[in-house]
């Protein structure tokens, strides 16, 4: 292990002052950890929004008048909802089988 360096206080796991390698790479795995659980809150939320838009399209308080005036929104919509999704299984996949 090296000196240590002056850093963030956050970092410091003991308060000793000084951040040594093992507390920047634990701080750095809990970030990792972090960003992962963003990106399935992410997916969750996409993927969510997407059974509850499309069940409240089947509901009657929207004229179909409506729905086909913006079916094209709808679609761009569902397209980008899905690509979250879509991306977060991708990329969990792919980094599971890189381990």
């Amino acid at each position: 292990m090296g000196q240590g360096h002056r850093m963030s206080p956050s970092i410091d796991i003991n308060s000793d002052g000084v951040v040594t390698e093992s507390e920047i790479a634990a701080s750095q795995a809990e970030m990792a950890e972090d960003k992962a659980d963003a990106q399935r809150h992410m997916a969750w939320v996409a993927m969510i929004t997407m059974i509850v838009f499309t069940a409240a399209l089947f509901l009657p308080i929207f004229p179909d008048g409506r729905i086909k005036a913006l079916s094209d929104l709808f679609g761009l919509f569902y397209v980008g909802m899905a690509s979250v999704v879509g991306a977060y299984m991708g990329m969990t996949a792919w980094m599971a089988k890189k381990k």
